[in-house]
């Protein structure tokens, strides 16, 4: 039994923050958490590990990225202007993976987990069209959820994608490692048939499995949905070797995926920027969860999230990563920081965007039970940050200040499963 203390603790499942407090922790799960103090007397044979100038908070949850996609990020920035519409760069990401050895995106895709573990991200959600990702993320400390990408490519194989997809839960679905979840990932609803995208959900309730979508994501894809128009119709479509039209919808991508029944099965959608007054019940009554990128929302000018009406419709919000953050690779800190100064309605406080980056990311991927937060009973997924400096001691500004300036190097201990990992 070991007693971690530090200047903070964080525990994030509610607004409480504890100044000079502790966490026990007795092999993978946490014991108890408090002030120090108190957690001294109450356990007295806990080794004690003392931390004075420094905060503990639960470990980062990354609920959405592309890993295999990594290289083709590596060549732009947040702030990069390549001229690229999403729809342009969504098909520059597939030409990558198809012009791309194996071995070459396993290497990224090893190296940046590892970028990912050492900023304090200790749980992913990983949408990928690489097969070989499972045994990669497997031999990670960290925990995750992949979700086996089903899109219709240049290639329009999208029956065979999802067999593969299939194929590959098959196998690995009875393999338990204890940190690795496996489940679908059908892009969007604009690249699939209604059919295959109802297939999908029922195959993924009848084996409780993950789900996750982008959708609601651009203003092109609502476009598309009312109208049969836009991007997706001029763009995508032909470039995919789709020769007819869908009919206009007139409804929006949220309202079409109830329709067709793909809420059967809970799950987290990618985007929510463009919801109109009747998705947020339905997305509140489906028990859906949303997945805000705010560097991929700089990046292409998606739109503003509507964060007061999740919020009021109790719809919880995860932070995710469809861009590389920075040269290091995905990194939440500044998606945090992006996050404290544009891109929602209203703005996040500091506190909220921490508990999107941890308990937020812990509900996207069905994970809420374990992780998220650093409450008794659930795993000792935590970690160690340089406090920063602050010209006030109050909870307030040391939460604003741990995201305004905590960078890779400030990260010191990252521990999951109990076990130190850096």
């Amino acid at each position: 039994m070991e007693l971690f203390s530090a200047a903070w603790v964080l525990p994030l499942q509610s607004a409480e923050i504890i100044r000079n407090g502790g966490v026990v922790i007795d092999g993978d799960a946490i014991v108890a958490v408090g002030p120090s103090d108190q957690l001294k007397k109450q356990h007295p044979q806990a080794q004690c590990r003392d931390f004075p100038d420094a905060v503990i908070l639960p470990g980062l949850v990354n609920a959405h990225c592309h890993l295999d996609r990594t290289g083709f990020y590596e060549r732009y920035t947040v702030e990069t202007d390549t001229g690229l519409s999403s729809v342009a760069w969504f098909l520059e990401g597939l030409h990558y993976l198809s012009k791309t050895s194996s071995g070459v995106v396993a290497k990224k895709m090893e190296q940046t987990l590892t970028q990912m573990v050492a900023s304090g991200i200790t749980c992913v959600g990983a949408m990928v069209h690489y097969e070989g990702a499972f045994p990669i993320l497997k031999s990670s400390p960290m925990r995750g959820v992949i979700f086996q990408e089903i899109l219709s490519g240049p290639d329009r194989q999208a029956q065979q994608r999802f067999e593969v997809a299939l194929a590959l839960i098959e196998q690995y679905l009875d393999v338990k490692p204890g940190h690795l979840k496996i489940g679908f990932g059908p892009h969007s609803a604009y690249v699939l048939s209604k059919n295959l995208l109802n297939i999908i959900s029922k195959h993924a309730k009848d084996a409780r499995l993950p789900l996750q979508i982008h959708a609601a994501e651009t203003f092109s894809e609502m476009e598309f949905f009312f109208e049969s128009k836009g991007l997706i119709a001029t763009q995508l479509f032909p470039a995919i070797g789709w020769e007819e039209l869908p009919p206009a919808h007139m409804k929006t991508p949220v309202q079409h995926l109830e329709d067709i029944g793909f809420f059967s099965t809970p799950l987290s959608i990618v985007g929510g920027y463009h919801l109109s007054a009747s998705d947020f019940p339905r997305l509140a009554r489906n028990l859906a969860k949303v997945v805000y990128a705010p560097g991929a929302n700089r990046r292409f000018r998606l739109g503003s999230l509507p964060l007061k009406q999740l919020m009021e419709h109790g719809i919880p919000v995860a932070l995710g990563t469809e861009i590389l953050s920075n040269a290091e690779g995905f990194d939440l800190w500044d998606e945090m920081r992006l996050a404290l100064k544009e891109g929602s309605s209203p703005l996040p406080t500091p506190l909220e965007l921490l508990k999107m980056a941890t308990s937020g990311g812990a509900f996207a991927l069905g994970f809420e039970n374990e992780i998220g937060s650093l409450t008794a009973g659930k795993k000792a997924d935590f970690i160690v940050v340089r406090k920063p400096a602050c010209e006030t001691d109050s909870p307030d500004t040391l939460c604003r200040e741990l995201i305004l300036q905590t960078q890779h190097s400030c990260v010191r201990n990252v521990y999951i499963a109990g076990k130190a990992v850096v």
